[in-house]
């Protein structure tokens, strides 16, 4: 669970330097300093989750809780990314966010596929269920900077 809070957090800090962005070529290393950092946190989450042994009911619940969290911070984020497209057309790097959010969501589904392996039998559909929202804020972001 520790590791979706830290992907929940760095989620988040992408969002705010994305929602602080004032559309100039120097203002975009936060935004690639936290779309890295991300990227690198959900591998380690993915790692994590593939090494730790299966979550028991009280498990699942907690990372239940948190992936709820996740869902909103990954919505806000990629809400701000739709909402910077024309500010990344200017500098014409709309192509390397439409590249970068297809490695996220990639990253973020084998996370995702990792820890639903994880949770009881009896949850996986609910666990799914749970993280499908993930993937529909990435659908909508890449359909954006398409």
């Amino acid at each position: 669970m520790g590791a979706l809070t830290t992907v929940d957090g760095t989620t988040t800090k992408l969002g705010n330097a994305v929602a602080k962005w004032k559309g100039d070529l120097l203002g975009t290393l936060p935004i690639v300093a936290e779309s890295t950092a991300l990227l690198v946190q959900v591998g380690k989450g993915t790692k994590t989750a593939k090494d730790s042994a299966a979550l028991d009911f009280a498990g699942t619940l907690d990372v239940a809780t948190a992936t709820n969290k996740l869902v909103v911070s990954v919505n806000t984020t990629m809400t701000a990314l739709i909402g910077a497209r024309k500010k990344f057309d200017k500098l014409l790097l709309t192509p390397v966010i439409y590249i970068d959010l297809g490695l996220q969501r990639r990253a973020t589904s084998e996370m995702s596929a990792a820890i639903i392996a994880k949770v009881p039998a009896d949850f996986q559909a609910l666990a799914k269920n749970l993280v499908a929202p993930i993937d529909a804020s990435f659908a909508l972001a890449i359909a954006a900077f398409r």
